[in-house]
Protein backbone atom coordinates (compact mmCIF):
# COMPACT_ATOMS: atom_id res chain seq x y z
CA UNK A 1 0.00 0.00 0.00
CA UNK A 2 1.17 3.88 -0.29
CA UNK A 3 0.98 6.65 2.25
CA UNK A 4 1.29 10.31 2.29
CA UNK A 5 3.94 11.85 4.88
CA UNK A 6 4.78 15.37 5.50
CA UNK A 7 8.79 15.98 5.78
CA UNK A 8 9.96 17.97 8.16
CA UNK A 9 11.32 20.55 5.64
CA UNK A 10 7.36 20.36 4.74
CA UNK A 11 7.36 18.64 1.44
CA UNK A 12 5.34 15.53 0.73
CA UNK A 13 6.47 12.62 0.46
CA UNK A 14 5.04 9.32 -0.86
CA UNK A 15 5.95 6.08 1.43
CA UNK A 16 4.82 2.96 -0.03
CA UNK A 17 5.17 -0.88 0.29
CA UNK A 18 5.64 -3.05 -2.61
CA UNK A 19 6.67 -6.44 -2.79
CA UNK A 20 7.84 -6.55 0.81
CA UNK A 21 10.15 -3.44 0.46
CA UNK A 22 10.12 0.08 1.34
CA UNK A 23 9.97 2.79 -1.27
CA UNK A 24 9.78 6.17 -0.79
CA UNK A 25 9.50 9.12 -3.10
CA UNK A 26 9.60 13.27 -2.32
CA UNK A 27 8.31 15.91 -3.93
CA UNK A 28 8.81 19.18 -4.66
CA UNK A 29 5.35 20.01 -3.26
CA UNK A 30 4.72 22.01 -0.24
CA UNK A 31 2.17 20.56 1.80
CA UNK A 32 -0.76 23.54 1.20
CA UNK A 33 -3.91 22.36 1.31
CA UNK A 34 -4.17 22.34 -2.39
CA UNK A 35 -0.89 20.32 -2.42
CA UNK A 36 -2.26 17.81 -0.30
CA UNK A 37 -5.80 17.37 -1.74
CA UNK A 38 -3.91 16.73 -5.41
CA UNK A 39 -1.31 14.43 -3.64
CA UNK A 40 -4.28 12.53 -1.79
CA UNK A 41 -5.97 11.90 -5.13
CA UNK A 42 -2.71 10.65 -7.28
CA UNK A 43 -2.41 7.75 -3.65
CA UNK A 44 -5.87 6.87 -4.24
CA UNK A 45 -5.05 6.06 -7.61
CA UNK A 46 -2.23 4.36 -7.04
CA UNK A 47 -3.66 2.05 -4.61
CA UNK A 48 -6.61 1.78 -6.39
CA UNK A 49 -3.60 0.61 -8.76
CA UNK A 50 -1.88 -1.92 -6.47
CA UNK A 51 -5.08 -3.88 -5.55
CA UNK A 52 -5.55 -4.64 -9.02
CA UNK A 53 -1.88 -5.65 -9.50
CA UNK A 54 -1.50 -3.07 -12.20
CA UNK A 55 0.67 -0.92 -10.67
CA UNK A 56 3.46 0.94 -12.70
CA UNK A 57 6.44 2.59 -10.69
CA UNK A 58 7.68 3.80 -13.74
CA UNK A 59 3.96 5.57 -14.34
CA UNK A 60 4.49 8.17 -11.18
CA UNK A 61 7.71 8.43 -10.92
CA UNK A 62 9.56 8.21 -14.41
CA UNK A 63 13.03 9.99 -13.30
CA UNK A 64 13.50 7.22 -10.36
CA UNK A 65 16.44 5.18 -10.12
CA UNK A 66 14.27 2.82 -8.18
CA UNK A 67 12.52 1.77 -11.36
CA UNK A 68 14.47 -0.85 -11.83
CA UNK A 69 14.38 -2.53 -8.38
CA UNK A 70 10.53 -2.10 -8.58
CA UNK A 71 10.65 -3.96 -11.93
CA UNK A 72 13.07 -6.78 -10.92
CA UNK A 73 10.93 -7.38 -7.71
CA UNK A 74 7.65 -7.43 -9.81
CA UNK A 75 9.28 -10.16 -12.14
CA UNK A 76 10.73 -12.08 -9.16
CA UNK A 77 7.15 -12.10 -7.59
CA UNK A 78 5.61 -14.13 -11.11
CA UNK A 79 8.45 -15.91 -12.65
CA UNK A 80 6.15 -18.24 -14.16
CA UNK A 81 4.66 -15.81 -16.45
CA UNK A 82 2.73 -17.45 -19.79
CA UNK A 83 4.58 -14.72 -22.00
CA UNK A 84 8.09 -12.65 -22.28
CA UNK A 85 8.48 -9.26 -20.93
CA UNK A 86 8.94 -6.46 -23.93
CA UNK A 87 12.62 -5.84 -22.99
CA UNK A 88 13.19 -9.51 -22.86
CA UNK A 89 11.77 -10.15 -26.12
CA UNK A 90 13.25 -6.92 -27.73
CA UNK A 91 16.74 -8.20 -27.44
CA UNK A 92 16.14 -11.36 -28.39
CA UNK A 93 14.74 -9.73 -31.61
CA UNK A 94 17.94 -7.58 -32.22
CA UNK A 95 20.17 -9.62 -31.51
CA UNK A 96 18.35 -12.25 -34.17
CA UNK A 97 18.18 -9.76 -36.82
CA UNK A 98 21.19 -7.34 -36.51
CA UNK A 99 23.45 -9.49 -39.00
CA UNK A 100 21.08 -8.51 -41.66
CA UNK A 101 22.06 -4.66 -41.25
CA UNK A 102 24.57 -2.50 -42.00
CA UNK A 103 26.63 -1.62 -39.01
CA UNK A 104 25.35 2.37 -38.89
CA UNK A 105 21.67 0.67 -39.18
CA UNK A 106 22.52 -1.70 -36.40
CA UNK A 107 23.35 1.37 -34.41
CA UNK A 108 20.32 3.36 -34.93
CA UNK A 109 17.71 0.30 -34.12
CA UNK A 110 20.07 0.04 -30.94
CA UNK A 111 19.53 3.63 -29.98
CA UNK A 112 16.01 3.52 -30.36
CA UNK A 113 15.67 0.20 -28.17
CA UNK A 114 17.50 1.80 -25.74
CA UNK A 115 16.22 5.76 -25.75
CA UNK A 116 12.49 5.39 -26.80
CA UNK A 117 11.03 1.65 -26.62
CA UNK A 118 12.28 -0.22 -23.80
CA UNK A 119 12.10 2.54 -21.34
CA UNK A 120 8.81 3.27 -22.11
CA UNK A 121 7.49 -0.90 -22.79
CA UNK A 122 10.54 -2.69 -21.32
CA UNK A 123 8.36 -3.71 -18.37
CA UNK A 124 4.90 -4.32 -20.34
CA UNK A 125 4.31 -7.94 -21.17
CA UNK A 126 4.24 -8.31 -25.13
CA UNK A 127 1.22 -9.75 -25.07
CA UNK A 128 -0.36 -6.86 -22.70
CA UNK A 129 0.88 -4.31 -24.93
CA UNK A 130 -2.37 -2.61 -26.94
CA UNK A 131 -3.11 0.30 -29.55
CA UNK A 132 -3.69 2.52 -27.21
CA UNK A 133 -0.37 2.45 -25.32
CA UNK A 134 1.21 3.06 -28.27
CA UNK A 135 -0.94 5.78 -29.35
CA UNK A 136 -0.27 7.74 -26.02
CA UNK A 137 3.46 7.21 -26.66
CA UNK A 138 3.42 8.27 -30.06
CA UNK A 139 1.66 11.35 -28.99
CA UNK A 140 4.20 12.18 -26.51
CA UNK A 141 6.97 11.98 -29.15
CA UNK A 142 4.63 14.19 -31.52
CA UNK A 143 4.25 17.20 -28.82
CA UNK A 144 8.10 17.18 -27.68
CA UNK A 145 9.55 20.84 -28.45
CA UNK A 146 13.29 22.44 -28.73
CA UNK A 147 13.43 25.20 -26.46
CA UNK A 148 12.92 27.33 -29.61
CA UNK A 149 9.17 25.85 -29.69
CA UNK A 150 9.64 24.05 -32.44
CA UNK A 151 8.75 20.35 -32.65
CA UNK A 152 11.81 17.86 -31.96
CA UNK A 153 10.80 14.94 -33.99
CA UNK A 154 9.56 14.76 -37.65
CA UNK A 155 6.56 12.44 -38.15
CA UNK A 156 9.42 10.21 -40.66
CA UNK A 157 11.78 10.26 -37.37
CA UNK A 158 8.75 9.27 -34.97
CA UNK A 159 7.62 6.80 -37.70
CA UNK A 160 11.41 5.00 -37.84
CA UNK A 161 11.03 4.92 -33.89
CA UNK A 162 8.05 3.11 -33.62
CA UNK A 163 9.20 0.72 -36.59
CA UNK A 164 10.67 -1.65 -34.52
CA UNK A 165 8.42 -2.17 -31.91
CA UNK A 166 5.71 -2.58 -34.64
CA UNK A 167 8.31 -5.57 -35.80
CA UNK A 168 9.01 -7.11 -32.71
CA UNK A 169 5.12 -7.02 -31.24
CA UNK A 170 4.10 -8.89 -34.78
CA UNK A 171 6.85 -11.45 -34.24
CA UNK A 172 5.78 -11.85 -30.92
CA UNK A 173 2.47 -12.44 -31.86
CA UNK A 174 3.14 -15.10 -34.31
CA UNK A 175 5.03 -16.95 -31.99
CA UNK A 176 3.84 -16.40 -28.65
CA UNK A 177 0.67 -17.22 -30.05
CA UNK A 178 -1.18 -14.15 -29.00
CA UNK A 179 -3.46 -12.17 -31.25
CA UNK A 180 -1.80 -9.23 -32.70
CA UNK A 181 -2.86 -5.91 -30.97
CA UNK A 182 -1.50 -3.58 -33.39
CA UNK A 183 -4.02 -4.66 -36.87
CA UNK A 184 -5.48 -0.74 -36.76
CA UNK A 185 -2.25 0.82 -36.37
CA UNK A 186 -1.02 3.46 -39.08
CA UNK A 187 1.56 5.13 -39.66
CA UNK A 188 2.08 9.36 -39.73
CA UNK A 189 1.89 10.77 -42.34
CA UNK A 190 5.10 12.04 -43.37
CA UNK A 191 6.14 15.73 -44.45
CA UNK A 192 6.86 16.19 -48.04
CA UNK A 193 10.74 16.75 -48.01
CA UNK A 194 12.07 20.18 -48.73
CA UNK A 195 15.32 21.07 -50.37
CA UNK A 196 16.76 24.26 -50.66
CA UNK A 197 19.73 24.63 -53.72
CA UNK A 198 21.92 26.88 -54.20
CA UNK A 199 21.79 29.52 -57.21
CA UNK A 200 24.93 29.67 -59.44
CA UNK A 201 26.00 32.86 -57.67
CA UNK A 202 25.25 31.55 -54.49
CA UNK A 203 27.77 28.43 -55.39
CA UNK A 204 30.22 31.04 -56.83
CA UNK A 205 30.34 33.15 -53.45
CA UNK A 206 30.38 29.88 -51.15
CA UNK A 207 33.47 28.95 -53.49
CA UNK A 208 35.08 32.23 -53.27
CA UNK A 209 35.09 31.96 -49.13
CA UNK A 210 35.73 28.54 -48.78
CA UNK A 211 39.31 27.68 -47.57
CA UNK A 212 41.65 26.96 -50.58
CA UNK A 213 42.47 23.96 -49.42
CA UNK A 214 39.49 22.63 -49.27
CA UNK A 215 37.87 24.20 -52.66
CA UNK A 216 38.36 21.08 -54.80
CA UNK A 217 36.55 19.29 -52.40
CA UNK A 218 33.63 21.26 -52.67
CA UNK A 219 33.80 21.60 -56.25
CA UNK A 220 33.77 17.47 -56.32
CA UNK A 221 30.37 18.02 -54.52
CA UNK A 222 28.59 20.72 -56.24
CA UNK A 223 29.63 19.30 -59.53
CA UNK A 224 28.83 15.85 -58.58
CA UNK A 225 26.10 15.72 -56.26
CA UNK A 226 27.10 12.69 -54.40
CA UNK A 227 26.34 11.90 -51.03
CA UNK A 228 28.68 12.56 -47.93
CA UNK A 229 29.26 9.42 -47.10
CA UNK A 230 30.52 8.16 -51.18
CA UNK A 231 32.72 11.19 -50.97
CA UNK A 232 34.29 10.32 -47.89
CA UNK A 233 34.47 6.84 -48.99
CA UNK A 234 36.20 7.57 -51.71
CA UNK A 235 39.46 6.03 -52.55
CA UNK A 236 41.94 6.48 -55.09
CA UNK A 237 41.56 3.54 -56.75
CA UNK A 238 38.21 4.42 -57.31
CA UNK A 239 39.59 7.49 -59.77
CA UNK A 240 39.77 6.56 -63.17
CA UNK A 241 42.20 9.04 -65.58
CA UNK A 242 42.13 7.22 -68.42
CA UNK A 243 38.27 6.97 -69.00
CA UNK A 244 37.64 10.25 -66.86
CA UNK A 245 35.71 8.03 -64.43
CA UNK A 246 34.37 8.21 -60.78
CA UNK A 247 33.19 4.41 -59.28
CA UNK A 248 31.32 4.58 -56.60
CA UNK A 249 32.00 1.51 -54.82
CA UNK A 250 31.78 2.35 -50.62
CA UNK A 251 30.81 4.76 -47.98
CA UNK A 252 32.41 5.67 -44.98
CA UNK A 253 29.98 5.88 -42.18
CA UNK A 254 30.54 5.77 -38.68
CA UNK A 255 34.39 5.38 -38.95
CA UNK A 256 34.18 2.68 -41.02
CA UNK A 257 33.58 1.73 -44.64
CA UNK A 258 30.44 0.15 -45.80
CA UNK A 259 28.34 -0.77 -48.61
CA UNK A 260 26.78 1.95 -50.99
CA UNK A 261 23.17 2.74 -50.09
CA UNK A 262 21.10 0.92 -52.72
CA UNK A 263 22.17 -1.41 -56.27
CA UNK A 264 21.57 1.79 -57.98
CA UNK A 265 24.32 3.94 -56.23
CA UNK A 266 26.92 1.84 -57.61
CA UNK A 267 27.54 3.57 -60.43
CA UNK A 268 30.11 5.50 -62.62
CA UNK A 269 30.26 9.43 -62.57
CA UNK A 270 31.96 10.71 -66.16
CA UNK A 271 34.44 13.74 -65.02
CA UNK A 272 33.86 16.68 -66.93
CA UNK A 273 36.85 19.00 -67.24
CA UNK A 274 36.52 20.90 -64.08
CA UNK A 275 36.09 18.04 -61.97
CA UNK A 276 39.14 16.04 -63.72
CA UNK A 277 41.15 19.42 -63.12
CA UNK A 278 40.57 19.38 -59.10
CA UNK A 279 41.04 15.43 -58.80
CA UNK A 280 44.43 16.38 -60.68
CA UNK A 281 45.08 18.62 -58.47
CA UNK A 282 45.06 16.87 -55.56
CA UNK A 283 47.05 14.30 -57.43
CA UNK A 284 50.12 16.42 -58.15
CA UNK A 285 49.98 17.52 -54.61
CA UNK A 286 50.90 14.47 -53.47
CA UNK A 287 47.40 13.86 -51.33
CA UNK A 288 47.36 9.87 -53.88
CA UNK A 289 49.75 9.13 -51.16
CA UNK A 290 46.49 8.43 -48.97
CA UNK A 291 44.23 5.45 -49.90
CA UNK A 292 41.48 7.63 -49.48
CA UNK A 293 41.00 11.07 -51.46
CA UNK A 294 39.73 13.26 -48.55
CA UNK A 295 41.07 13.08 -45.34
CA UNK A 296 40.43 14.63 -42.24
CA UNK A 297 43.11 16.39 -40.02
CA UNK A 298 43.66 13.66 -37.79
CA UNK A 299 44.74 11.37 -41.43
CA UNK A 300 41.51 9.22 -42.00
CA UNK A 301 38.81 9.79 -43.61
CA UNK A 302 36.77 12.86 -43.50
CA UNK A 303 33.85 12.94 -41.15
CA UNK A 304 30.57 14.44 -41.99
CA UNK A 305 30.45 16.47 -38.64
CA UNK A 306 33.64 17.90 -38.80
CA UNK A 307 32.43 19.24 -42.86
CA UNK A 308 29.34 20.77 -41.41
CA UNK A 309 31.07 22.11 -37.98
CA UNK A 310 34.66 23.40 -39.81
CA UNK A 311 34.13 23.98 -43.21
CA UNK A 312 29.98 24.43 -44.44
CA UNK A 313 28.83 26.68 -41.68
CA UNK A 314 31.64 28.54 -41.12
CA UNK A 315 31.77 29.17 -44.79
CA UNK A 316 28.10 30.04 -45.48
CA UNK A 317 28.71 33.07 -42.97
CA UNK A 318 31.46 34.08 -44.15
CA UNK A 319 29.73 34.43 -47.36
CA UNK A 320 26.46 35.55 -45.92
CA UNK A 321 24.53 32.96 -47.27
CA UNK A 322 21.21 31.22 -46.10
CA UNK A 323 22.14 28.62 -43.77
CA UNK A 324 21.41 25.07 -44.94
CA UNK A 325 22.74 21.66 -44.55
CA UNK A 326 25.31 20.21 -46.51
CA UNK A 327 23.50 17.66 -48.30
CA UNK A 328 21.99 20.66 -50.20
CA UNK A 329 25.46 20.63 -51.98
CA UNK A 330 23.69 17.31 -54.09
CA UNK A 331 20.61 19.33 -54.14
CA UNK A 332 22.62 21.98 -56.31
CA UNK A 333 23.98 19.82 -58.28
CA UNK A 334 21.01 18.32 -59.54
CA UNK A 335 18.60 21.61 -59.87
CA UNK A 336 21.95 23.25 -62.05
CA UNK A 337 22.25 19.91 -64.40
CA UNK A 338 18.70 20.29 -64.99
CA UNK A 339 18.67 24.30 -65.38
CA UNK A 340 21.82 23.20 -68.13
CA UNK A 341 19.54 21.27 -70.38
CA UNK A 342 21.39 17.97 -69.00
CA UNK A 343 18.99 14.73 -70.08
CA UNK A 344 17.29 13.83 -67.32
CA UNK A 345 17.97 10.23 -67.52
CA UNK A 346 21.73 11.20 -67.27
CA UNK A 347 20.91 13.36 -64.18
CA UNK A 348 18.94 10.58 -62.11
CA UNK A 349 21.61 8.06 -62.66
CA UNK A 350 24.59 10.53 -61.33
CA UNK A 351 22.67 10.75 -58.44
CA UNK A 352 22.29 6.96 -58.00
CA UNK A 353 18.46 7.30 -58.25
CA UNK A 354 16.13 4.00 -59.59
CA UNK A 355 14.47 6.42 -61.59
CA UNK A 356 13.14 10.28 -62.73
CA UNK A 357 10.51 10.33 -60.72
CA UNK A 358 12.07 11.91 -57.80
CA UNK A 359 14.07 14.32 -59.89
CA UNK A 360 11.02 16.21 -60.72
CA UNK A 361 8.99 15.71 -57.89
CA UNK A 362 11.78 17.15 -55.84
CA UNK A 363 13.88 19.59 -57.95
CA UNK A 364 11.91 20.62 -60.74
CA UNK A 365 10.22 23.87 -59.07
CA UNK A 366 13.43 24.75 -58.68
CA UNK A 367 14.12 25.10 -62.66
CA UNK A 368 10.76 25.54 -64.23
CA UNK A 369 11.97 27.34 -67.20
CA UNK A 370 14.37 25.12 -68.11
CA UNK A 371 12.39 21.82 -67.39
CA UNK A 372 9.46 23.25 -69.86
CA UNK A 373 7.30 22.61 -66.84
CA UNK A 374 5.71 26.64 -65.69
CA UNK A 375 2.91 26.61 -68.14
CA UNK A 376 4.77 29.02 -70.22
CA UNK A 377 4.51 26.79 -73.36
CA UNK A 378 0.83 26.65 -73.10
CA UNK A 379 0.38 30.28 -72.60
CA UNK A 380 2.18 30.72 -75.91
CA UNK A 381 0.01 28.75 -77.52
CA UNK A 382 -3.66 30.31 -76.34
CA UNK A 383 -1.73 34.00 -76.81
CA UNK A 384 -0.60 32.78 -80.58
CA UNK A 385 -4.29 31.31 -81.04
CA UNK A 386 -6.18 34.52 -80.13
CA UNK A 387 -7.63 33.21 -77.11
CA UNK A 388 -5.85 35.37 -74.37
Amino acid sequence: MAHIRVRPNGRIQFDLHLYGCRFREGTKMIATPKNLASAKATLKQMNAEIDLGSFQYRDYFPKSKKVAKFEQLQRDKYPDRQYPFFDTFANQWFERQKSKWKNSYRDTVRLTLDKYLIPNFGNTLVNELTLTHVDFFRQGLVEGEKSDGTRLLSNRRINNILWPLVAIVSLAAEECKFEYPLRRYRSLKEEKAESHPMTINEVRQFLLHVPKEWKDYFIVRFWTGMRSCEVHGLEWQHIDFDHRLIRIRQNWVNGETCDVKTPKSRRELKMCDTVFAAFKRMKDAGLAESNFVFNGPSGTPLETHFVSRKLWYPTLRKAKLALRRPYETRHTAAVLHIAAHENPLYVSQMLGHSDTRLLFEVYAPYVANASRTDGQAFDSLMQSEGLA
